[in-house]
């Protein structure tokens, strides 16, 4: 057992622990995990085309099965002690809404999810690593890929309040269950948003909205502020986290922005 992780905030522009040190936030993202990318697990198309398919071919009962044994071996305690043992401080663990939220039972959370994301937690907490949560796939895609665990190559998030009334409810959900828990370095409320990309991933035809992802980046703070005060929120860049001239300059305590 490691010794207890402090909590951290932002202080003159660092990131510190509560005694005032310096924290370097080191350590790889767990990508292919609690969500599934293609270019990791070598299938083809976005995560829930994977689990329709497999549910096509082998029934419910055993695709789930199936899915829910890869994501026990996937990623698991040993894992955690071997990034410990190599000098990492935190590994960020990307999430896709659908493991807390069907989409047919809006506001509905699955217990299922929070348990598998607790237990991570707890091992990271046992061996000294912080954890980031990052949405990496939310309601109604922030952007046209499969990483979003899009298969439409068109981004709804951006233009549907529903979408992004649920958003703001899962973090509401994810801060209060994670509020006062010191191993949680910050919440990553979306991974590469790119809010006008009407055609897909294509640089000359992008323009950034920034009015838009402004309102919802100071809807989503406000909305975790009001139950959890404290955890840092990270903020990233327009277009898959690299345009940033338009975002607002920082408007609350504990904000960090972040590049791809």
């Amino acid at each position: 057992m490691s010794t207890p992780l402090l909590p951290l905030s932002v202080h003159d522009d660092r990131i510190v622990d509560s005694s005032g040190t310096l924290v370097r936030l080191r350590g790889p993202c767990i990508g292919g995990w609690m969500n599934m990318e293609d270019f990791i697990t070598g299938h083809p198309g976005p995560e829930h085309g994977l689990r329709a398919s497999l549910t096509d071919v082998l029934g419910l009962a055993r695709a789930t099965f199936f899915i829910e044994r890869l994501l026990d071996y996937f990623f698991a305690e040993d894992d955690v002690r071997f990034l410990a043992s190599v000098g990492a401080s935190v590994v960020r663990i990307a999430l896709n809404y659908r493991h807390f939220e069907h989409d047919a039972t809006p506001f509905e959370y699955l217990e299922s999810g929070f348990q598998r994301l607790d237990q991570a937690v707890r091992w990271c907490a046992k061996h000294g690593l912080y954890v980031i949560l990052d949405l990496h796939a939310v309601q109604g895609w922030q952007n046209s890929d499969w990483h979003s665990d899009n298969a439409n190559r068109v981004s709804l998030f951006w233009d549907h309040a529903q979408f992004q009334d649920r958003f703001l409810a899962l973090w509401v959900e994810l801060a209060r269950r994670y509020r006062g828990n010191a191993v949680i370095a910050g919440y990553n409320v979306m991974n590469e948003p790119a809010s006008n990309s009407p055609r897909g991933r294509f640089s000359d035809t992008h323009r950034p909205r920034w009015d838009v992802i402004n309102r919802v980046y100071r809807r989503v703070v406000e909305a975790i502020r009001q139950v959890d005060p404290d955890h840092v929120i990270f903020l990233e860049g327009d277009y898959y986290s690299r345009l940033f001239s338009g975002l607002d300059a920082p408007f609350a305590a504990n904000l960090v922005y972040s590049s791809h």
